[in-house]
């Protein structure tokens, strides 16, 4: 097989590996859309509970509260967690791409696109309010659903924490928002790392089938 067919095959290749990243990338936008639209809508819900009478209404409020305020921890750690998958398979990509224009190809590296950069410190101004800096959106991304996610369990904890004990003892008030945001964000961590423990837990993607080629980053 001649040399030339043999790079045609490979760049075809290449382009498969660049097409199937932006095919991930566009799908997980539309995804992410539906989460948010989610997380807002149940938001919305709990603060028409939140400020509703509750004279002029026939059910516990304070259950009503906590219901829709546990559905909406739940929205905010699926989205967290999409996010982090997100994060995950588009950085595989990436890497096969890298592979292909660097190990498979051997491109010059003035002549790979995805591992090359045009001036790492144009534009990189993080103190003018006119410039961009290097900030990575997908990261942005995750933080914001982990702020989120912490928020609802917050809201949900400032609930339950503000009803008497069963000894009559009330915690601080002013203990109450702190205990918590760190409660909340504490758990959201530590229940990440609990499903990833699991090999095969059932919120994995299966990578079994795919040959770990081992490339560094």
């Amino acid at each position: 097989m001649e040399e030339e067919e043999i790079d045609n095959r490979l760049f075809e290749k290449y382009k498969l590996v660049i097409s199937a990243r932006n095919f991930h990338y566009e799908n997980f936008n539309k995804w992410l859309t539906y989460f948010y639209v989610a997380n807002a809508a149940i938001f919305v819900g709990f603060i028409q509970i939140a400020t509703v009478d509750s004279e002029k209404i026939s059910f516990d409020k304070d259950f009503a509260s906590i219901a829709t305020l546990s559905l909406g921890w739940l929205a905010g750690i699926l989205l967290y967690w999409s996010s982090k998958g997100y994060y995950y398979w588009n950085i595989n990509f990436i890497m096969l791409v890298n592979h292909y224009e660097k190990d498979l190809m051997k491109w010059n590296e003035n002549e790979r696109i995805y591992s090359m950069f045009a001036n790492k410190e144009e534009q990189n101004n993080f103190f003018s309010p006119f410039s961009g800096a290097n900030f990575s959106t997908s990261k942005i991304a995750i933080l914001f659903a982990y702020i989120i996610v912490t928020s609802w369990g917050a809201l949900l904890l400032n609930i339950l924490l503000s009803q008497p004990s069963s000894t009559g003892i009330y915690i601080y008030s002013w203990l109450i928002p702190i205990v918590s945001i760190f409660g909340s964000g504490v758990f959201v961590i530590g229940a990440t790392w609990l499903f990833g423990i699991g090999k095969k837990h059932f919120l994995w993607s299966n990578t079994d089938p795919l040959i770990d080629l081992k490339i560094s980053q």
